[in-house]
């Protein structure tokens, strides 16, 4: 792969914010959680006063979840297209995230229990044959509505008609 296509900040070129002073912000953030990738959001940013700027900004209107993800994946179509392979494969999986009990995140369903509130993520990812991974060219999140039917055994459960089954 070439090395114009290993810049972190090329998935973002060409997303679209109303506001340029939004694009800004986004890669400031975005410098802040690269050079910490696994540190809480405060953590990351350095101070509380950051974090909840971090927090509005991803709250913001006029930030787009699917634009964002939209900006991956042409990034990532541009770098299957240089990288230097002549297969790319295309993997696929279903996580889930849990924030445990808290009720406060909104937009959270429940996922793995009758308690735990999180998501499933199922991503699609390309990398070449030799393992280096290219990015995401799809990504899909789901929230269950209602709580996981706790109830039963596993054989109780499957024995239950299609139509009756949660």
């Amino acid at each position: 792969m070439t090395a114009e296509c290993r810049n972190w900040q090329e998935e973002f070129m060409d997303v679209n914010f109303v506001d340029q002073r939004l694009k800004t912000r986004f890669f400031k953030i975005m410098d802040a959680f690269a050079a910490s990738p696994g540190k809480s959001t405060w953590a990351a940013t350095g101070s509380r006063s950051s974090a909840k700027a971090a927090y509005r900004f991803f709250r913001n209107r006029d930030v787009s979840k699917d634009e964002l993800l939209d900006s991956i994946s042409r990034a990532t179509v541009e770098k299957m297209k240089c990288a230097d392979a002549e297969w790319v494969l295309a993997f696929q999986d279903t996580t889930s995230v849990g924030f445990g009990a808290r009720k406060a995140i909104q937009g959270m369903g429940y996922h793995c229990s009758t308690e735990q509130r999180g998501m499933l993520v199922h991503p699609c990812i390309a990398v070449t044959v030799q393992g280096v991974p290219l990015g995401i060219i799809y990504q899909e999140t789901n929230t269950r509505e209602k709580r996981k039917d706790g109830s039963g055994t596993r054989e109780q459960k499957r024995s239950k008609p299609i139509e009756v089954a949660e």
